[in-house]
């Protein structure tokens, strides 16, 4: 896992790949290397998991010199692929998995990407063709787990990187905030990509390339997802579609189990993370280094821990409890906001389990994705109820924000500074129907399409990426494995709701409420009796509690009128008018704090300018 970078064309400035590697030195601090070539340049920051030896070194060179890489990922089917390389003919210097996608792009070119199972965001410099005009190849996986941002130079040139600090690092890119990226975060609680919140820098989406040479850019896309790609499965019996889905969460967590390091698991309180520790303690054999975060006494309504804790005991790991309080908050707010790289409403979480657990491993797995595919979140349940009426992307804007507590579009109105306002364009169901990926098939599917393409990878992936990757720690997500994605979207309404539509997912047991019914049974030989009667619950922060009380000197100094009129992100007035509904004590939600906060203390830290 690593940071990579590059710069193609424009000026000469001899430094700026220098730059952007040390602004990513974070997520690869074991080894870093550059690649210069005329007006092209590469770079990168590793850390080693797979082949800690100097042979996994990047940026890495084809035997011919004619191809090179940098590379960010974890590829699962490697020893898979390398062996039928060699049958081909082809030798290999290192046992790295860098190694075994370059010879697979020198042998298949760009129709190597659907063969790698993974998670990757990754750069060739082809010079096969023509040497002096070499093609640059990006690309990102399929879910987007690995992220990959590009953008045109002031001068002409194309610049990339991992992350936002490395392309402004490179001095190419003006730090000018885009006005649609900072509406869709109020409005959604994330950057809707392939926007930015900087002008000009787009991510590249998931499971798209982009090919760059003699000036020019092009996309295209190489992976989608799809529906019935197991046509078998609908049909089949109940008992064999939970053999099914059990038998490809243990292949795919073995396969992810992959690497020269000791692996260890993020384990909340719910089901999800559980039954991959399960399946990781039955694969190692030994005992698996556990962790989660918790709240204390006086906020145990939030606190997940005592549940994970039951579940260490059960499959007896080496668990280790992290006990997040507002003085942690504190004293670690401008270190969140710089690992944050982008605002979003959420991440902290992640932050702090990340910490505590690179202190131990260089990669943990998350539980990340399951209620994503299997109709988990109670605004799925509500979309569910009111799908035959209204309008559809409309309604699942709606229900989302709700739930996130992000702002309303006559909130965003209010908030937005009126110059940025006036440039922010689109509307809520615009930003969905881009990501509506399944709109020609039924209302289970099209709402996992738009879950797995929204929150997931707006949100919570590119969350888990940033604030772990500060830690010098790579989080794998086995359930957003394309193999369990396609079985997940072959299933039929049966499989994943028990009793049809819930009314009460979040009061309701999993048993009683029938949500994520395949993955409660997949569970069942595997936890503790009796984890099934429980109900769900979300995992969330009490920044409630925490902005509205130890913590309010901080909200009042960060949104001060005067503040937030030198950075011209935020409305003044309209924080002069909450300074005064804050003073008179009235409790704001958290959620909707912080995100106010994040914005402006991230503008500070980044020099962003507001569009002119």
């Amino acid at each position: 896992m690593c940071g990579i970078c590059g710069i193609v064309g424009g000026s000469s400035d001899g430094n700026a790949i220098d730059r952007m590697v040390a602004a990513m030195h974070h997520r690869g601090p074991d080894d870093r290397g550059t690649y210069r070539r005329g007006r092209l340049a590469l770079g990168m920051t590793r850390l080693a998991i797979q082949d800690l030896s100097p042979g996994g070194h990047q940026p890495m060179a084809s035997p011919e010199g004619d191809v090179w890489i940098v590379y960010n990922g974890e590829m699962y089917n490697a020893p898979e692929e390398r062996r039928q390389l060699e049958a081909l003919g082809y030798r290999f210097r290192s046992s790295s998995d860098t190694e075994v996608i370059l010879t697979m792009y020198r042998h298949y070119g760009p129709a190597c990407l659907p063969r790698i199972r993974g998670i990757f965001a990754l750069a060739f410099v082809d010079l096969r063709e023509d040497p002096d005009d070499p093609t640059v190849f990006l690309a990102r996986d399929p879910l987007g787990v690995k992220p990959l941002l590009f953008a045109r130079g002031a001068d002409g040139s194309f610049v990339f990187a991992s992350e936002m600090k490395a392309i402004l690092a490179s001095g190419a890119i003006a730090p000018t905030i885009e006005p649609r990226a900072l509406r869709c975060l109020l409005e959604h609680g994330s950057v809707f990509q392939p926007d930015t919140m900087i002008r000009g820098v787009s991510m590249v989406r998931p499971a798209h390339c982009v090919t760059i040479r003699g000036g020019t850019s092009r996309v295209e896309r190489y992976w989608r997802l799809g529906v019935d790609r197991h046509p078998e499965l609908r049909s089949a019996d109940y008992r064999e579609q939970v053999e099914v889905m059990a038998d490809t969460l243990r292949e795919t967590v073995k396969a992810q189990l992959i690497g020269d390091v000791p692996i260890a698991a993020l384990l909340s309180g719910g089901v999800d993370s559980a039954t991959l520790t399960a399946l990781m303690a039955a694969e190692i054999g030994s005992k698996v280094r556990t962790f989660s975060v918790g709240f204390g006494q006086e906020l145990a309504i939030f606190d997940e821990t005592d549940v994970a804790a039951r579940f260490a005991d059960h499959l007896g790991t080496d668990h280790t409890r992290i006990e997040v309080g507002h003085e942690m908050i504190r004293a670690e707010l401008d270190r969140i906001v710089d690992s944050i790289d982008q605002p979003s409403i959420d991440g902290v979480n992640t932050y702090f389990v990340s910490k505590a657990a690179a202190e131990h491993v260089k990669v943990a797995i998350s539980g990340t994705g399951g209620d994503d595919l299997f109709i988990g979140y109670p605004w799925h349940a509500q979309m569910l109820q009111q799908a035959d009426g209204g309008d559809f992307l409309t309604d699942y804007a709606e229900a989302a924000g709700r739930f996130h507590q992000t702002f309303s579009v006559r909130d965003v109105e209010m908030i937005m500074a009126p110059t940025l306002l006036a440039r922010s364009g689109r509307d809520v169901r615009a930003d969905y129907q881009a990501l509506d990926e399944l709109s020609d098939f039924d209302t289970v599917d099209r709402i996992t399409a738009l879950t797995l393409r929204g929150y997931t990878n707006n949100q919570l992936l590119r969350d888990i990426d940033a604030m772990s990757m500060a830690h010098s720690l790579e989080v794998r997500v086995p359930y957003l494995d394309t193999h369990v994605i396609d079985l997940a979207l072959s299933l039929p309404i049966d499989a994943k709701l028990a009793h049809g539509i819930p009314d009460a997912p979040m009061r309701e047991s999993y048993r009683a409420s029938g949500i994520k019914r395949i993955l409660i049974d997949v569970a069942m030989p595997l936890l503790p009796p009796g984890f099934d009667q429980v109900p769900k619950r979300g995992f969330g922060l009490p920044f409630e509690h925490w902005l509205n009380g130890p913590l309010l000197d901080i909200v009042k100094s960060v949104l001060q009128p005067e503040r937030v009129a030198r950075t011209g992100v935020l409305n003044a007035q309209s924080m002069a008018r909450l300074q005064a509904i804050l003073a008179d004590g009235k409790v704001i939600s958290g959620w909707r704090l912080w995100l106010l906060m994040i914005c402006q203390l991230w503008a500070e830290r980044m020099g962003v300018e507001p569009a002119r």
